[in-house]
């Protein structure tokens, strides 16, 4: 009964994961269909709808004693996730605006960058050590953006804005324990005020004629739902699967973010940009080999 029990645990992990990973993966589309409005004029929509979103999802919860809590004694919490709220908002901000400029692909890049990354950024702020695979698999990420540099005379510069800001992002998180929603809430009030003043500004400038037609209006509403709904079903997924099956369904998102932009957005893909991918892919194919190894190593060490 227990091992039935912990199948249907891994396996409501897994569709919880899957269905996080898929919602990142067309968030593409739906930010197409608002691309009138402008990109950081939607930022600042996103921000304050969560803030709303995830205060009912607190409330619901009855989880207003933990925020309290945590505004009363948990300072250093509270300092790292309003960095945090800055990073997540930059992430944001250029991921709407590549979209809506037509660079699909090259957020794709940076979301399938983001892992390699993340192990490098593991090595520098908590000393994990990198075994000979996972050394390879780096070098050659470095080589793919390297072509992209020579060929294009230019770093692949939104690829590696989303890779460094969510990688330094997921850095933060690794070092504050706190519940999903009292986190984005409170990453997502920081910045608050801020997104507040602009959306003001940018009224008054006449800039923004806010509220639009219904459609748009409920979909600039919805973006908050859209933040929060996948990042909850993450954190459900993540406590019930091991991590290296995390880190395996993590490429859903940039595959099918990459599928939209070539098939759907018809974005032209230059010969360089596709040597870059194919060495991100073996890169990733080596790391996401290395990780079910290991797991199925340390399993049969478990079972012993």
């Amino acid at each position: 009964t227990e091992d039935a029990d912990n199948v249907d645990q891994n396996s409501k992990g897994i569709i919880a994961l899957f269905s996080a990973y898929i919602i990142w993966g067309a968030m593409p589309i739906y930010w197409k269909a608002i691309e009138a409005v402008s990109s950081f004029e939607i930022l600042g929509h996103r921000v304050v709808w969560s803030v709303v979103f995830t205060s009912v999802l607190i409330a619901f919860n009855k989880n207003w004693q933990i925020f309290k809590k945590m505004l009363r004694s948990g300072k250093r919490d509270l300092f790292w996730l309003a960095v945090g709220g800055f990073l997540i908002s930059f992430n944001w901000g250029l991921y709407i605006w590549a979209v809506n400029d037509g660079r699909v692909l090259e957020t794709s890049l940076g979301y399938f960058i983001n892992p390699l990354l993340s192990m490098f950024l593991g090595m520098i702020f908590f000393k994990e050590k990198l075994n000979r695979i996972q050394t390879l698999a780096l070098a050659l990420a470095v080589l793919g953006v390297s072509i992209e540099l020579a060929a294009a005379g230019s770093l692949p510069l939104v690829s590696l804005g989303l890779a460094l800001s969510f990688g330094l992002y997921g850095v933060l998180k690794k070092t504050v324990r706190v519940s999903p929603e009292i986190a984005l809430f409170t990453e997502t009030l920081t910045v608050t005020p801020f997104a507040m003043a602009w959306l003001i500004f940018l009224q008054k400038e006449g800039a923004s004629s806010f509220p639009y037609d219904s459609m748009t209006n409920l979909m600039l509403a919805g973006s908050g739902i859209m933040t929060s709904i996948p990042l909850l079903m993450f954190a459900y997924g993540a406590s019930r699967v091991p991590l290296t099956t995390v880190g395996f369904v993590q490429y859903a998102t940039p595959t099918l973010s990459f599928a939209i932009g070539l098939l759907i957005f018809k974005e032209d893909i230059h010969i360089n940009r596709v040597f870059t991918f194919m060495f991100i892919w073996a890169a990733l194919a080596m790391y996401s080999a290395d990780l079910i190894f290991s797991g199925r190593k340390s399993a049969k060490k478990d079972n012993s």
